[in-house]
């Protein structure tokens, strides 16, 4: 991996590195193709980089893959763009539920990307120097190369702090972000992620977000950020094992679904599947009421978005349509918000039901969303299609069924000594699954997938 490249990781907890993040996307974009990369998955933060980025967003999770597998997934997704932004979810200093070397300044140390600072100054003096100082001190070998300063004002104590990281701490100030537009921006992701689904009032306009960030680019010093991620060492190509040719795949077309109401997530599974050698179909599941012609599979899987269900669920055409396909054969991957679509109905937050394809005989209630993943150890059942014994997989959700009629489950999930609880349903060669799985943690659940879409039959 030879790109520029840099890390931004935030001082503290909060809403500053998506602020500082969008804007740097939204002002290097502008002068070359950026490609975001994210250490651990924050569901908002990864909305703003995927409103702002030419090059959609990947995430990189400590859980899911090895030391092995990021170095692999991070030089393909360098492959093509001029410059990648690393961005980490959690602050500088802390580890990923706990993951050995899953800091942010461990994972530039390793990838050789200098980090770039975000201090959330909102309403502090000169004691907000100190956790910039403490993190320099404890990065160890990880190269700090400068700060952005987010809603310092010009209080007394908003001078006191920055003469103090000028005279004291002795790194570059890259950025001042003033608090008018910090305060804007902290609000509406207040709103955003209030950890429920229903929440009083409304909600933030579309597109709000990227008007912030935008704005708050021209407070940034992008020659400086362009200077910065020039430092980056040579990285000696990795062997590949997962984003790799495989013969099966070859000839092999799958229709990909997005468009409202899926948000895309889990990108690297789609990558993996290109790689392969699969040929990829859009279906806009809000427009398309056909599949594309002769496609060998179907791929759905995303968050699902609440308050866009009914584009979906008024697409007549496309619900008779899946209907008919995953009941002939066609196999399938419906995960995440991808598995509630094949659902026969959705209550959401509002108590508005909707009815969609009716796959799966099951209906529910969208309770909760997570911003960050949930781990979940699983057992693949004899019915599951394409996963055997144990994964590991994540949620971003929680649901309540209202019906249930389903007898073949795909998973029976760990609950720490009780009885195991089902979860996941298996549909003729459809596998539903509310759960999200990494194809580069479970590469053969992939291989299998693959192998059924080459002696299934295709769909017309």
């Amino acid at each position: 991996m030879s790109a520029p490249r840099l890390m931004l990781a935030g001082v503290e907890p909060g809403p500053a590195i998506g602020l500082v993040a969008g804007a740097l996307i939204a002002g290097l974009d502008e002068r070359r193709t950026v490609r975001p990369i994210m250490l651990g998955l924050d569901v908002p933060l990864f909305r703003v980089l995927y409103a702002m980025a030419a090059k959609a967003p990947r995430v990189v999770d400590p859980v899911l893959h090895g030391q092995t597998a990021a170095a692999e997934l991070c030089e393909y997704w360098a492959e093509n763009v001029a410059m990648t932004v690393f961005v980490a979810a959690l602050p500088a200093l802390d580890r990923w539920e706990g993951v050995e070397a899953s800091r942010p300044v461990d994972f530039a140390e390793r990838f050789d990307a200098p980090v770039v600072l975000v201090l959330d100054a909102r309403e502090r003096g000169a004691t907000a120097a100190a956790a910039v100082h403490g993190v320099r001190a404890l990065a160890r070998r990880a190269d700090i190369a400068g700060l952005v300063v987010v809603g310092a004002d010009e209080s007394a104590a908003g001078k006191e702090l920055m003469e103090t990281l000028r005279r004291d701490v002795a790194l570059p100030v890259l950025g001042h972000i003033p608090p008018q537009l910090s305060e804007q921006f902290a609000r509406q992701q207040a709103a955003i992620t209030s950890g429920a689904v229903r929440t009083v009032g409304p909600k933030p306009a579309p597109g709000s977000d990227a008007r912030l960030c935008k704005e708050a680019a021209s407070y940034l010093q992008l020659d400086e950020f362009d200077a910065i991620a020039a430092r980056r060492g040579y990285l000696p190509a990795v062997q590949r094992r997962l984003l790799v040719p495989d013969a099966a795949a070859a000839g092999l077309t799958l229709a990909v679904a997005w468009g409202p109401p899926l948000q895309p997530l889990a990108l690297e599974n789609i990558d993996i599947l290109q790689a392969m050698g699969v040929e990829l179909a859009p279906l806009n599941i809000a427009r398309d009421r056909e599949l594309p012609d002769g496609v060998d599979g179907l791929f759905i899987a995303g968050q699902a978005d609440e308050h866009q269900l009914g584009a979906f669920a008024g697409n007549g055409g496309l619900l008779t349509t899946l209907v008919a396909a995953i009941g002939e054969g066609l196999p399938t991957l419906a995960l995440g918000g991808g598995a509630l679509l094949l659902m026969r109905g959705l209550a959401d937050s509002r108590g508005r039901s909707h009815e969609l394809a009716g796959v799966v005989p099951a209906e529910a209630e969208l309770m909760e969303s997570y911003d960050r993943p949930r781990y979940v150890k699983v057992a693949a059942t004899r019915a599951n299609p394409y996963d055997e014994g144990e994964n590991l997989l994540y949620e971003l959700f929680d649901l309540e069924f209202l019906m249930l009629e389903q007898e073949s489950f795909a998973y029976r999930v760990e609950m720490g000594g009780e009885a195991a609880q089902a979860e996941g349903f298996a549909v003729s060669r459809c596998l539903a699954s509310t759960l999200y799985p990494s194809f580069a943690h479970s590469p053969a659940m992939v291989g299998r997938f693959v192998a059924a879409m080459r002696l299934g039959v295709q769909w017309h």
